[in-house]
């Protein structure tokens, strides 16, 4: 089990393995891309639409509200 058991201050394990670890970066990985990089790229592209649909959608967006 990873997890709780591998932070203990002070102790060091060398119990994982190369899959576990891939396991963990790929985990990483999608919480990176779902919190920082899908929101940014949504981001991108709403700016990069012209400024009467950009309003149009907020205008939208705040009568749902």
């Amino acid at each position: 089990m990873t997890g709780n058991n591998a932070v203990h201050p002070g102790q060091i394990s060398f119990e994982d393995n190369a899959e576990t670890v891939a396991t963990l970066f790929k985990l990483v990985n999608l919480i990176v891309d779902f919190f920082i990089s899908q929101p940014k790229h949504i981001e991108e592209a709403y700016g990069g639409l012209p400024a009467g649909a950009r309003s149009a959608i907020e205008r939208r967006d705040k009568d749902k509200a």
